[in-house]
């Protein structure tokens, strides 16, 4: 049996993939569990679809909420409601595994770990759900890995999410990362080899415009501001995000060509030049790469104002407005 666990599921406008979801939990020999599903105002029929399975299990409970829409919001609303020793963490649009879910809690209720993530497949469909387009191993652990963060799918005991405190709010883009980066300095969190689920999702679409617009790398510079005391950790988030080293060698360049001429106007033409040229090589060098290269080009330069705002002011206000409410 698996005991004492808070279901956490958050969605937004994924009826296909919460179905899978709820149905694949509700058929794990569960007891003393709670399902809390949290919709985050879907437009489509993700909440009709949460009230069915609540209107079949007294272990659900439904949350809804309008107003400033983020996945922190919603899993904070789930975690104030979690009164099980177990927390697991569940995107809406995941298949879980009843396997990993008995293997993360032999883990800590043998001590050996406080929290607990796995492997994740990955599949992409068409915008219908009617044409698979691509299968993969989105993320893998070849062997059992002490981690310092994951995505938003975990296993976590209730003790260190006290201490974690609740998910930051501010932060629109990397709230995952940011929650387990601090679940990480509280307890042992690792990563297993075994199946967590099936992520299923449609083709991703990161639109240049939409992250400068909605200033959506802020939150990266937030996080490698909040850990600063752990250089491993910045060290880490350096390789996760290659695509801005460009840019950030270049900003580097521009801030030492300037100093150094602040300092003395007997400055070679060319030492005055370097950004531009490391620039030029770049552009070079992305249009070499082929397809997307203007989308390369762009990643390494346009994100890097809001990296650096969030490294120098945080992640900005919290919001506010926002309406919350127990359906079921």
């Amino acid at each position: 049996m698996i005991k004492d666990v808070s279901f956490v599921v958050v969605a937004r406008n994924e009826e296909f993939a919460v179905d899978k979801c709820l149905r694949a939990i509700l058929s794990l020999p569960l007891e003393n569990c709670e399902v809390i599903a949290v919709d985050s105002a879907s437009t489509d029929g993700t909440l009709d679809i949460m009230k069915r399975y609540a209107a079949a299990s007294n272990a659900i409970s439904v949350f809804s909420f309008n107003g400033h829409l983020n996945a922190a919001i919603a899993r904070n609303i789930g975690l104030k409601s979690a009164r099980k020793k177990y927390i697991c963490f569940c995107d809406g649009d995941t298949e879980w595994e009843g396997n990993f879910v008995r293997q993360a809690l032999t883990l800590m209720e043998a001590g050996e770990a406080d929290a607990v993530t796995g492997s994740l497949k990955e599949i992409v469909y068409s915008s219908s759900y009617k044409k698979i387009l691509e299968t993969s191993d989105r993320i893998s652990y070849p062997t059992r890995t002490a981690i310092y963060h994951c995505g938003g799918n975990f296993m976590v005991r209730k003790k260190i999410a006290d201490k974690t405190g609740l998910w930051d709010e501010r932060m629109v883009r990397n709230q995952d990362i940011d929650y387990t980066l601090r679940v990480s300095r509280y307890g042992r969190f690792i990563g297993i080899p075994v199946l967590m689920g099936t992520h299923h999702t449609q083709t991703y679409d990161e639109r240049l415009w939409d992250f400068l617009k909605n200033d959506r790398l802020r939150a990266h510079g937030a996080l490698i501001r909040k850990n600063l005391d752990r250089p491993k950790v910045i060290v880490e988030l350096l390789k996760k995000n290659k695509g801005f080293l460009a840019g950030y060698i270049f900003f580097t360049l521009c801030i030492v060509v300037l100093s150094v001429r602040l300092i003395t106007s007997s400055i070679p033409t060319y030492i005055l030049l370097a950004p531009l040229y490391f620039l030029l090589a770049d552009l070079l060098w992305c249009f070499a790469r082929g397809k997307g290269a203007l989308k390369k080009f762009a990643t390494h330069y346009c994100y890097i104002p809001s990296i650096i705002r969030g490294l120098l002011f945080g992640a900005g206000p919290y919001p506010s407005g926002i309406s919350v409410k127990q359906i079921v």
